[in-house]
């Protein structure tokens, strides 16, 4: 497999044109995050779009090719998929029998998204809280926590640095302490897609509404579209409450060794 440069990606966008679900290879084909590997720079047959950090890829194109094959049967271990072409999930069931877990997400769109309603949500902040728009200086604690809460919110950036200048989240503030925030998990030229954690304390206490409610805000008012990919259904609860519309549900593979 070889690995594309940054400014060759975007010619094996056509691989990936059926995918619906998130922004996930866009920010990979615009170069935000991951890597781009194919069979053949010149004339690929298939490609593959990863993030390395996660073990996380989005295969398309020929499932048939010889090198697909080889690429199924060469995955890391605890390695997550999604498909968008035929054959590719057949492939893996028939190399990692007996070795697969399947996730089923929830999908939305945001095209009935709206600005009032999303206002309103945000001044239901409980007394005692204050909601804050994550600087430098609050990033750099997150990415010091290195803990369950944090780890998934800077795993798509070099550093709080680039963090701040490329993407973007607020927080739920109590006392010093942060206890609920959404931020963008990665972002492309068109869209983000979110992630956000609330500490078990305080859960229960709709934290996350007000903070989800915030970040769709300024996501609007930057002309993205904020995606909402739903991997339970207290998170397809909240998506619904928020305004968003249920586009369907899609398999996430898990090899799992």
């Amino acid at each position: 497999m070889i690995y594309l440069d940054k400014i060759k990606r975007k010619s094996v966008s056509a691989f990936f044109s059926d995918y619906k679900w998130n922004y996930l290879p866009e920010a990979i084909l615009d170069g935000f995050v991951g890597e781009v590997l194919v069979d053949d720079e010149s004339n690929p047959s298939f490609a593959v779009l990863e993030i390395p950090k996660l073990n996380f890829f989005i295969p398309a194109g020929d499932a048939n090719h010889p090198a697909a094959r080889d690429f199924i049967t060469n995955l890391p271990e605890y390695s997550a998929m999604i498909f968008t072409s035929d054959g590719w999930e057949d492939l893996l069931k028939e190399i990692h029998t007996n070795k697969l877990r399947g996730i089923q997400r929830y999908a939305f769109t945001s095209e009935k998204l709206d600005a009032e309603h999303l206002s309103k949500l945000t001044s239901l902040i409980p007394s005692g809280f204050r909601l804050k728009r994550l600087d430098l200086e609050l990033t750099h604690q997150l990415a010091a926590e290195k803990s369950e809460f944090t780890s998934d919110h800077l795993l798509n950036f070099d550093s709080p640095e680039d963090f701040i200048a490329r993407g973007f989240g607020f927080c739920i503030l109590n006392g010093d302490e942060i206890t609920s925030m959404a931020t963008t998990f990665v972002i492309c030229n068109t869209g983000i897609e979110i992630q956000i954690n609330t500490r078990p304390k305080y859960q229960q206490k709709g934290l996350a509404t007000v903070v989800a409610a915030q970040l769709l805000l300024h996501s609007l008012q930057k002309d993205l579209d904020p995606n909402w990919d739903a991997a339970n259904q207290r998170s397809a609860r909240l998506a619904k409450k928020l305004g968003y519309t249920p586009q369907g549900t899609y398999n996430m593979w898990f090899l799992t060794g």
